[in-house]
């Protein structure tokens, strides 16, 4: 799997994430779902925002090496 790809299904995943727990945060509103959303749903979103800048700088990475391989 290309770092392209794998980073379209992350973005893809937590779009997904966070769709479903606004579908539960409808019924599920009370301290205790908003201290989990805090605690763990931004987190995690925080996390991988972090991972995808990541990942743009190992495609890039990646590309400058090819590029540098071909030049030989």
């Amino acid at each position: 799997m290309s770092v392209t790809s794998a980073k379209m299904k992350l973005a893809s995943a937590t779009r997904e994430l966070r769709i479903k727990w606004e579908q539960a945060s409808e019924s599920w509103n009370d301290s205790a779902s908003r201290a989990f959303e805090k605690n763990h749903v931004d987190q995690f979103e925080s996390q991988v925002r972090s991972s995808l800048k990541a990942m743009d700088t190992i495609s890039e990475v990646m590309s400058a090496v090819r590029r540098d391989c071909q030049d030989d």
